[in-house]
């Protein structure tokens, strides 16, 4: 069902992400990373009647809400934030470890919500930001093998210098890009002297998907991916 969460998606994607996956879904700042992942989940959740969680490191749940809004992207009732604030609440007595943290709020959730089958991740910078780089980094195996153990279908949301060649973001980055099972760019291009959003499908395990940058646009009724952009 995730590939109809977005009007336009069904034409990126073939046939279905595999449950379990785990989506890198990167871009620089603007491109609708957050939106995009908002929307397919709430989308998604709205037909399934499944549960879903969106932990927010780098924003308030209020300020995260204020943004939808404003890309017309509505919370369903299925959808659960957890934000920084309530991890900092959570953790008060103990040295904050935002990889553990995580974890144990999702374990949290998937008992109180036995459907829980949807997760987000916003986002692995800030999560990089906060923590140790070491113990960090080695950590990342575990981390996406448990949300994979966990049966959890996870976008982790990675703002990303404009080109894929800086030096940067291939060395910081490329183990997450060999992690993860699929890889959603999101960017800009000036074509004709106007500039326009896309989203590009770099890899989806298990799923045939279109290769070609698409358009994606807002209206009044939220994110809309149009037609290959060249």
């Amino acid at each position: 069902m995730l590939r109809n969460a977005v009007n336009g998606l069904e034409n990126l994607l073939m046939n279905e992400i595999p449950a379990g996956s785990v989506i890198l879904v990167n871009g620089a700042e603007g491109t609708l990373k957050s939106g995009l992942v908002f929307s397919m989940l709430s989308n998604h959740i709205t037909v399934t009647g499944e549960h879903g969680l969106y932990v927010s490191l780098e924003q308030t749940k209020w300020s995260h809400l204020q943004n939808m809004n404003s890309l017309r992207i509505k919370k369903v009732d299925g959808l659960h934030i957890f934000d920084y604030q309530d991890m900092r609440k959570e953790w008060i007595d103990r040295e904050l470890d935002f990889s553990t943290m995580t974890e144990e709020v999702i374990d949290f959730y998937k008992n109180k919500y036995d459907n829980l089958k949807v997760f987000a991740l916003d986002s692995l910078n800030a999560l990089y930001s906060i923590s140790d780089d070491a113990p960090l980094r080695k950590k990342m195996y575990h981390f996406f093998l448990s949300l994979r153990e966990e049966g959890l279908t996870s976008f982790l949301i990675m703002e990303s210098p404009p080109s894929r060649l800086s030096t940067q973001f291939t060395e910081w980055h490329q183990p997450e890009r060999f992690l993860a099972d699929g890889t959603i760019e999101l960017g800009m291009v000036e074509v004709n002297g106007v500039v326009k959003r896309y989203i590009q499908i770099l890899k989806m395990r298990a799923t045939r998907h279109a290769m070609e940058k698409h358009q994606i646009t807002i209206d009044e009724n939220g994110l809309n991916i149009l037609g290959p952009i060249y």
